[in-house]
């Protein structure tokens, strides 16, 4: 989800991976409401697993 920036609607978006690093990976989506195309950027921690 993602909320406008001129009237605080939440709006559903699938965002795209633009860039992943080794503990986060970064998305973002383009959306249009209130008559403006807007971007949400989403940062996601990846999962850590302890092999030792």
């Amino acid at each position: 989800m993602a909320r406008c920036r001129e009237c605080g609607t939440w709006v559903e978006v699938c965002p795209r991976s633009v860039r992943t690093e080794i503990f986060f990976e970064h998305l973002q989506a383009e959306f249009r409401c209130c008559e403006t195309q807007q971007q949400a950027v989403f940062t996601l921690e990846k999962d850590y697993i302890d092999f030792h």
